[in-house]
C-alpha cells in the first residue's frame, strides 16, 4: 500500500540543514545512524545488555523510548516508520504535540487516511502489520487521566506501538497504567562504534565512488580525530545532532573568520548556532557571551556547579555595576531555551560541560591583564591538571589566549613529572630482561582482515573499556589518590593538552616552542615508561624466584611448565605496556602537520623509542608508508629484536586498518623479513579482496 509521497519526503527531511561540500542538501537516509538503547528495568538485581537501535523494530510489541533533548528521538521515530513501511508493515506516525484530546480513534482515522490515501480506514483496521509510532508523547498537554485513556485506545487498535518521550517523562509514565505492559528503553550517547559509522557516512558523501580506499580512510581518520577530541568523555555531548554540527563546522568555518583557532572555532560555532536558534540578534551576541564568560568565572571559583536563584540575582546585580545593565529575565530565558543553561529545582547551571569549560577559560584569559589573581588560578589549575575539570579549563584556555606565559607554565609542570627518572630509550641493552623470552610471544602473522571490520572491532573494544570504566566509576577526580597515580594521570592529561596545542597552534607558534612542546611531552611519557619497565622487571624476577621456591618445596608440581608460563605472561605484559605507551604518546601528540618538528626531535634524540613513535605518527596521521625508511629502521633494529618486533606490530596494524594493495603488502613482507608462509597469506588476502 503506497504512502502519500509528500509524507515520505517530509519524513526523509532532516528538519535541520547540514550543508556539505559535495551536496546542496543531505537527507535522513544520507547520514542516519541508529543509536544503542539501554534497557530500563524495574528490577535492580539484573542488568540487561544494551539493545541495538536497528533491532528495536519487532523487538517487542509495546515499546517506550526515552531520550534527552537533542538525542535524535524525532529522527529515530521517522526512520522506524520508513523501515517499517519498507518491511511491508502499515505504520502511522503521530506527533505528540498534536494530541489535544483523549479520543484517539478520531485522530488515528485522520492520520491513516492522510498516510494511505488509497486505503479506507475499515480496510486498514482489518489489515495485518499495523503499528503506531508516536513522536514525543511527553509533549502532549493532556492531563494524566485523558492521556491514559488515549494510550489505552491506541493499545486496543494497534497490535504494536512505539512511543518516544523526553527523559523526564519516565516519572510520569509510572502513573500511567496503560504503559504497564510497555518495555522501556533509553537512548544512549554515541559510543566509538556509532561515531565511527556517522563519520564514515559523512565521508562517503564527500568522496566520489572512484576515490581510492586509502583516501577514504585517511579522511575518516582525520575527522575521527577531531570528533573524538571534541566529544572526549562527553564534554561535548556525544549525540548525533552535535556530532553533525561539528562535522558541519569543519565544512563551513575557517580559522580566519574567528579569533579562536582550530577546535576553539568549533566550540564557538556550536554556541553561535544555539543563540541563533532562539533568534538572538547577532548584534547582541557580544553581551550574551560576556554574561556567560562572567558566569563561567563565577562558577570556577565556586565549589558548586550551579547558582541558586538568589545567587543568580546577586550575580546580575554585581554584573550591572561593572557593565551596562541587561534584561535578566530575557537573557536567562534565551540561554535556557537555547540549551546553553539548564534550569534546576534550585537554580541554574551550564547544560553541558564544554560550555562551562569554554566560558570559565574565556574569563580567565580576559583577566590575565588585570593582575596576578588570574595567574595564580591558572597555576593552580596546571598543578592539578590530573583532574578532569582542571585539564579541560587549561585546554580551553589555550584556545582563548596566546600568552606565552601559559605555555611556559605548562612545560615547567611537565618537566617536573617523574623528573628523577631517565626517559626510556628502548635500546637493546635496556630490554635485556625481555630478550631472553621474546620467542615465547606468538609469531606475528599478517592475517586476512577487512579494514572496516577491523576498525569496528577496535571501536567495540573501546566501547567495552569505556563502559566498564563508567560502571566501576573510575575517575581521577579524587584528591586522595596516591601520589604515583596522580602523577601518571597528570602526565597523560598534560600530554593530551600539549597535543591539542600542537594541533591547534601549529601555524602560529614559533618553531622553538613547537619543538619544546613535542619534546617535553614525549620525554614525560618515556620517563613513565622507564619507571614502568624497571618496576615490571623487578616484579618478574620476584615472581620467578617465588615460583622456584614453591617448586623446591613441592617437587610434585610440574616445575618447568609453571615457570615458563609465568615468564611468558610477564614478557607479554611488558611488551604490550611498551606498545600502549608508544601509541598513547603518538596519538596524543601527532597531527597531519608538523612533520619537520617530529623529524628534528627524533634526529636529535636518535633513540629506538623516538623512531617508533615517529613511525606511528607518520602512519596514523600522514599515511606515509615509506618503504625505504621502514627498511632503514628494520636494519637499525637488527640487534634489537624487541623493537624490531614492535616495528612489525605497528606496520601490520596499519595494514589491517587500511586497504593496502597486494604489491605493497608483498613488499612489506620482504622488507620486514616476514616468513614466506605469511607472504602466501598476503597473496590469499589480496585475492579475496579482489574477488579472485
Amino acid at each position: 500500500m503506497e504512502v502519500q509521497k509528500k509524507l515520505l519526503q517530509s519524513l526523509r527531511d532532516t528538519g535541520i540543514k547540514f550543508p556539505h561540500r559535495s551536496r546542496e542538501e543531505v537527507s535522513l537516509d544520507d547520514f542516519f545512524v541508529f543509536p544503542d538503547l539501554k534497557v530500563i528495568s524495574e528490577s535492580t538485581e539484573s542488568v540487561q545488555p544494551d539493545v541495538k537501535g536497528e533491532r528495536i523494530l519487532g523487538h517487542d510489541s509495546r515499546i517506550v523510548i526515552f531520550g534527552d533533548e537533542q538525542s535524535g528521538k524525532t529522527t529515530f521515530a521517522r526512520k522506524l516508520f520508513l523501515d517499517a513501511y519498507e518491511s511491508n508493515l502499515l505504520p502511522i506516525i503521530i506527533e505528540g504535540s498534536l494530541i489535544k484530546g483523549s479520543n484517539a480513534e478520531d485522530m488515528v482515522r485522520s492520520v491513516v487516511l492522510d498516510t494511505y490515501p488509497n486505503l479506507s480506514y475499515e480496510d486498514y483496521l482489518s489489515s495485518e502489520g499495523r503499528i503506531c509510532i508516536i513522536d514525543d508523547i511527553s509533549s502532549s498537554k493532556l492531563r494524566k487521566t485523558a492521556k491514559n485513556k488515549f494510550i489505552s485506545i491506541i493499545n486496543s487498535i494497534f497490535p504494536s506501538s512505539i512511543f518516544f518521550a523526553e527523559d523526564a517523562f519516565q516519572f510520569a509514565a509510572l502513573d500511567l497504567s496503560s504503559l504497564d505492559e510497555y518495555k522501556k528503553f533509553q537512548i544512549l550517547p554515541f559510543g566509538n562504534v556509532r561515531r565511527g559509522a556517522l563519520v564514515e557516512k559523512w565521508v562517503e558523501l564527500e568522496l566520489t565512488e572512484e576515490a581510492e580506499d586509502r583516501h577514504f580512510w585517511a579522511r575518516v581518520d582525520e575527522l575521527r580525530l577531531h570528533v573524538d577530541s571534541l566529544v572526549h568523555k562527553n564534554i561535548v555531548p556525544a549525540k548525533p545532532f552535535y556530532i553533525l554540527m561539528l562535522l558541519q563546522s569543519f565544512e563551513l568555518v575557517t580559522v580566519q573568520r574567528l579569533e579562536l583557532t582550530s577546535y576553539g572555532h568549533c566550540y564557538q560555532y556550536l554556541i553561535y548556532q544555539a543563540l541563533e536558534r532562539v533568534h538572538v540578534r547577532p548584534i547582541d551576541f557580544d553581551a550574551y557571551l560576556n554574561i556567560l564568560s562572567e558566569l563561567g568565572g563565577r562558577l570556577l571559583k565556586s565549589p558548586s556547579t550551579s547558582l541558586t536563584f538568589d545567587e543568580l540575582g546577586l550575580f546580575f546585580e554585581s554584573y550591572s555595576k561593572d557593565f551596562l545593565p541587561v534584561d535578566q529575565k530575557k537573557i536567562v530565558d534565551d540561554l535556557i531555551n537555547s540549551s546553553i543553561l539548564r534550569k534546576t529545582d534550585k537554580g541554574i547551571k551550564f547544560r553541558y560541560r564544554y560550555l562551562f569549560y569554554f566560558f570559565a577559560a574565556k574569563n580567565l584569559a580576559d583577566s590575565l591583564s588585570k593582575g596576578d589573581k588570574a595567574k595564580d588560578e591558572i597555576r593552580r589549575l596546571i598543578d592539578t591538571i590530573h583532574l578532569e575539570k582542571s585539564s579541560n579549563v587549561v585546554l580551553f584556555l589555550t584556545h582563548h589566549s596566546k600568552d606565552p606565559w601559559i605555555l611556559d607554565e605548562i612545560l615547567y609542570s611537565i618537566m617536573d613529572i617523574f623528573s628523577d627518572e631517565e626517559p626510556a630509550t628502548l635500546e637493546s641493552k635496556s630490554l635485556s630482561f625481555l630478550r631472553e623470552f621474546i620467542n615465547e610471544i606468538p609469531e606475528i602473522i599478517l592475517e586476512s582482515r577487512d579494514s572496516r571490520e577491523e576498525r569496528l572491532r577496535i571501536d567495540e573494544q573501546k566501547d567495552l573499556v569505556e563502559q566498564r570504566d563508567g560502571e566501576e566509576l573510575i575517575h581521577s577526580e579524587d584528591e586522595d589518590l596516591s601520589d604515583f597515580i596522580n602523577k601518571v594521570n597528570k602526565a597523560f592529561r598534560a600530554t593530551e593538552v600539549c597535543g591539542q596545542m600542537l594541533r591547534n597552534r601549529i601555524g602560529s607558534l614559533e618553531r622553538k616552542s613547537l619543538e619544546s612542546i613535542y619534546e617535553e611531552s614525549l620525554l614525560v611519557s618515556l620517563r613513565f615508561l622507564n619507571l614502568l619497565l624497571k618496576s615490571s622487571e623487578y616484579m618478574q624476577e620476584e615472581a620467578i624466584r617465588k615460583i622456584q621456591r614453591t617448586l623446591d618445596q613441592s617437587p610434585d608440581i610440574p616445575d618447568k611448565e609453571i615457570a615458563k608460563k609465568a615468564e611468558t605472561f610477564y614478557v607479554t605484559l611488558n611488551y604490550m605496556a611498551i606498545l600502549a605507551i608508544l601509541n598513547k604518546a603518538a596519538f596524543s601528540l601527532g597531527s597531519f602537520k608538523g612533520r619537520e618538528i617530529y623529524i628534528k626531535v627524533t634526529e636529535d634524540g636518535d633513540t629506538p623509542a623516538l623512531k617508533l613513535i615517529q613511525e606511528i605518527i607518520e602512519l596514523q596521521f600522514e599515511k606515509r608508508l615509506d618503504f625505504r625508511k621502514i627498511q632503514k629502521i628494520h636494519d637499525d633494529f637488527a640487534k634489537n629484536p624487541i623493537c624490531d618486533r614492535l616495528l612489525k606490530h605497528i606496520v601490520l596494524r596499519h595494514c589491517y586498518m587500511h586497504d593496502i594493495g597486494y604489491k605493497d603488502r608483498q613488499k612489506l613482507a620482504t622488507t620486514l623479513n616476514i616468513p614466506i608462509q605469511v607472504q602466501r597469506s598476503i597473496l590469499a588476502t589480496s585475492k579475496i579482496r579482489n574477488g579472485a
